[in-house]
């Protein structure tokens, strides 16, 4: 009853998905990429990025390359949308294929924790490490259910700058009338909530030893929250600003 409910599609197919998949695939074609690898290659030689090496897990950067360091190429890695997901993108150590689970431009808030969760079900042997912020966690932080009531090895990385990091960064940048519903300073305990759906919880600020405590949690089987405060003034670039084209964006 729902085949051409909305849009008339141009094979309409009903059927069990797994059978139908199961035939599907085998009809998919590999499609190489090596212009488009060759391309970006070049890109990258011509506008390099360099990124700190910095390895405090209480900063950005830091964080990221620190989570790397814990964990090995089989780690499968998400994302969510904003600053968080550019940093990772920038930073973190992807070696192998289908190693990053992200929405990419399509702003897909809310997509990193039940990606994390598709990842871990489907592959129960190998850490998913899921990096995260306060808003787009709190898009489907309902899902901290699912990891726990599975007991998923899901861990996810919050990194809480108390802010929609994005449009704050666009606000401060660009428009005069500065800041404006971006913020929520202090509202939200991230470890009061993931400890009610029965996840294990870690926060970076408040350890002695931050490196041997976020180790300590990555190895732990079963879905935890490990939680560190970002200063809500770090910016990403390069970027694109408001209304402006993609050959147009900016850096520091």
């Amino acid at each position: 009853s729902e085949l051409g409910k909305i849009k008339q599609p141009h094979v309409a197919i009903q059927g069990d998905v797994g059978e139908v998949l199961a035939q599907l695939i085998p009809q998919v074609e590999a499609q190489p990429r090596s212009e488009w690898l060759q391309l970006v290659a070049d890109l990258q030689r011509e506008f390099p990025c360099t990124i700190p090496q910095e390895q405090d897990p209480l900063t950005h950067y830091g964080l990221i390359n620190a989570v790397a360091a814990c964990v090995d190429d089989e780690a499968i890695v998400t994302t969510d949308v904003g600053q968080h997901q550019m940093w990772v993108a920038q930073a973190y150590p992807l070696n192998r294929p289908r190693q990053w689970l992200t929405s990419g431009g399509l702003g897909t808030m809310g997509f990193g924790l039940p990606a994390a969760v598709g990842a871990a079900l489907a592959n129960p042997q190998r850490k998913v490490i899921c990096f995260s912020g306060d808003g787009s966690l709190m898009m489907n932080i309902q899902e901290m259910a699912t990891a726990a009531e599975n007991q998923l090895d899901v861990k996810i990385i919050l990194m809480n700058n108390e802010a929609l990091g994005l449009v704050h960064q666009q606000q401060s940048l660009f428009y005069k009338q500065g800041v404006f519903a971006a913020t929520y300073p202090g509202m939200v305990n991230f470890m009061q909530i993931a400890a009610g759906f029965g996840l294990q919880t870690c926060d970076l600020n408040n350890e002695a030893d931050p490196q041997a405590a976020l180790q300590a949690i990555i190895d732990r089987p079963g879905p935890a929250l490990i939680h560190v405060r970002i200063d809500a003034e770090e910016k990403v670039y390069p970027m694109v600003p408001p209304g402006a084209a993609n050959t147009e964006m900016v850096g520091e």
